[in-house]
């Protein structure tokens, strides 16, 4: 009875060691959808690259919003997404941003801006096989807010 509860210690231990680095983004376009005073909705089409042997899922989290270090909002992943083992998975996700208070004037100031550096913080809710497991995100970006299409006259 020890020898399979040592070979399952074992695997378990083993597993989570390489899972400092599981995934990667290897291409990212950011699209807005909808935007208002209160939300807006971003369409990201992503490559990411699992890193692990294991399928990874993703689970429905929030991340903080950051642009310019100053908080935009909360970023709201609705989707379970599911990435393969060892591969790169292309992932079409809609995801939700709720904006903090006064956020009229820093869109306004941003909208004119030819650079601005968008920064995701916080931990994403993920499942390998059946341990849930939180990883840190600290992701950053340089974008260009004309790109973002950010039509504030029109109603």
């Amino acid at each position: 009875m020890k020898t399979p509860s040592f070979l399952f210690l074992l695997f378990l231990f083993s597993s989570c060691a390489t899972f400092e680095d599981p995934i990667e983004l290897v291409n990212n376009t950011m699209k807005m959808e909808n935007l208002n005073l209160n939300e807006a909705a971003l369409r990201f089409n992503t490559t990411i690259h699992n890193n692990t042997w294991m399928p990874i899922k993703i689970k429905p989290s929030t991340l903080e919003l950051f642009v310019d270090g100053e908080k935009l909002g909360d970023l709201y992943i609705n989707e379970k997404i599911r990435l393969k083992s060892k591969n790169d998975s292309e992932v079409n996700t809609l995801v939700h941003v709720k904006f903090a208070d006064g956020i009229l004037g820093k869109l306004i100031r941003y909208r004119f801006k030819e650079t601005a550096q968008l920064e995701l913080r916080g931990k994403v809710k993920t499942g390998l096989l059946f341990v849930p497991v939180k990883i840190p995100v600290n992701y950053t970006k340089t974008i260009s807010p004309k790109t973002l299409n950010l039509n504030l006259d029109k109603q």
